[in-house]
C-alpha cells in the first residue's frame, strides 16, 4: 500500500465506506444480547429446560459475550477512523466530540424510553414509584454514573460508560504518539505505542493486576479495545505490526482457554475472524446477508432498548397463554418482533440524524 510522507495509507482502494463483515458481526452480537436478556428475564424457562444445555448456552446462555464482540469492534472501528489523520489537539478534540455526538442522542432516547417503561411497569402492578434523581439523571447523562456507584437506569448502560472511557483514553494515546513526530516517522511511533499499550494491557487478562484505579473504569477491558486497534492497524500496515498482532491474538487465545476466561477467549476468537476476513480480502464479502447488514445497522438503537421491550412484550404475550411451551414460544417471537421494531424506528429517527450530525465533525487531514 501506498504511503505518503506522514506515514499514513491514502490509497483509494484501502478502505471502502461500509465493512460487511464487521457490521454483520455487530448485528449478530447484538443480536445475542437480546436473546441472553430474555433468557436471564426467566420468559423462556420451558423452552430452556427442553433444550440441550449446549444448544440453550449457544443461543441464550452465553449471549451476555456479545459485549466482547462489541468492545473488540469499537477498537477496530476507532482505528480505522483515526488511521489516514495526525492527531494534534483539535483533532483529538474533534474524535471524542463525534463520537459522542454519535452516541448520545439515541443513548438519551434510550433514558427516556427505559424511564417510561418503569413508570408503565409500577403503575400496572401498583407499585411505588421513584423517579431517579436528578444527580443520577445528570451522572447518566454524562456517562458517570458507574463512577459514583448510581443504579443504572438499564442495566446495559454500563458498557456505555466503558465505551466512551475507551474513546478518550484512544484518543489521548494517539494524541502522544503523533506529537513525537519530531523524533519519529508517525507511524513507527504509532506502532510502537500500540504494541507497548497493548502488552502492559495483557496485565488484567493475565490477572496479575486487578485493580482499575477508580470505580467504574474501562481498565480491566482495555486489552479488548486494543485488540481492535492493533489488528486493525496490522491488517492496513502489514510489516511488523502485522506480525505483532497475530501474536497477540494468539497470546490471547492462549489466556483464554488457560483460564477457562470466556469473555477473553469471545476477544480472540473476534479478532482473530475479522483480522483473517482482511487478509482474505472478505472484508466486503463475508457475512454480507440482506437481515444480518440490516441487523448491524440498527444494533445500537438494538441493544439500547432490548431490555425493557423484551419484558414488556413477554408480559403481554402472557396474557395471551399464561404458561407452557407454546406460552415462551410467543415471549420469544413477540419479544423479538417488538424489539427489531423498536431499534428499527430509534434508528430512523434518533440514531441516523446523530450519524449525520457526527459526520459533520470532519477530522483534518
Amino acid at each position: 500500500m501506498p504511503i505518503n510522507h506522514s506515514g499514513f495509507d491514502h490509497s483509494k482502494n484501502a478502505i471502502k465506506t461500509r465493512l460487511s463483515f464487521a457490521d454483520g458481526l455487530r448485528g449478530l452480537a447484538a443480536f445475542w444480547v437480546v436473546l441472553y436478556h430474555l433468557a436471564e428475564g426467566h420468559h423462556i424457562e420451558t423452552l430452556k429446560n427442553m433444550l440441550p444445555n449446549v444448544v440453550y448456552n449457544v443461543f441464550f446462555g452465553w449471549g451476555h459475550l456479545g459485549v466482547a464482540i462489541f468492545f473488540v469492534l469499537s477498537g477496530f472501528v476507532m482505528a480505522l477512523t483515526a488511521h489516514k489523520v495526525k492527531f494534534d489537539f483539535e483533532n483529538a478534540f474533534k474524535f471524542i466530540a463525534r463520537r459522542l455526538t454519535r452516541l448520545a442522542p439515541p443513548y438519551y432516547f434510550a433514558i427516556l424510553i427505559a424511564l417510561l417503561f418503569i413508570f408503565i411497569k409500577s403503575k400496572a402492578l401498583h407499585l411505588n414509584y421513584t423517579s431517579p434523581s436528578l444527580i443520577a439523571l445528570l451522572q447518566h447523562a454524562v456517562f458517570a454514573q458507574d463512577f459514583f456507584n448510581t443504579p443504572q437506569i438499564n442495566i446495559v448502560f454500563w458498557t456505555l460508560c466503558i465505551e466512551v472511557q475507551f474513546y478518550i483514553a484512544f484518543a489521548m494515546l494517539v494524541w502522544f504518539a503523533d506529537s513525537l513526530d519530531k523524533r519519529l516517522n508517525i507511524a513507527v511511533a504509532r506502532n510502537m505505542t500500540i504494541i507497548a499499550t497493548c502488552f502492559v494491557a495483557l496485565l488484567w487478562p493475565l490477572q496479575l493486576v486487578s485493580t482499575v484505579f477508580w470505580q467504574g473504569g474501562f481498565i480491566g477491558f482495555w486489552y479488548s479495545f486494543l485488540t481492535g486497534v492493533i489488528i486493525c492497524w496490522g491488517w492496513l500496515n502489514k510489516g511488523f505490526l502485522l506480525k505483532t498482532a497475530i501474536i497477540y491474538c494468539a497470546i490471547l487465545l492462549c489466556i483464554g482457554m488457560i483460564y477457562k476466561d470466556s469473555f477473553t477467549l469471545v476477544v480472540a476468537i473476534t479478532a482473530s475472524l475479522l483480522l483473517f476476513a482482511g487478509l482474505k480480502n472478505k472484508m466486503h464479502a463475508w457475512l454480507n446477508w440482506g437481515f444480518l447488514q440490516w441487523l448491524g445497522l440498527i444494533s445500537y438503537s438494538l441493544y439500547l432498548l432490548h431490555n425493557p421491550i423484551t419484558g414488556a412484550s413477554a408480559n403481554i404475550a402472557r396474557k395471551i397463554i399464561s404458561n407452557g411451551l407454546y406460552a415462551d414460544i410467543l415471549s420469544l417471537v413477540m419479544a423479538i418482533f417488538a424489539c427489531l421494531v423498536t431499534a428499527y424506528l430509534s434508528f430512523l429517527i434518533v440514531e441516523r440524524p446523530s450519524i449525520q450530525w457526527s459526520h459533520r465533525l470532519k477530522l483534518k487531514k
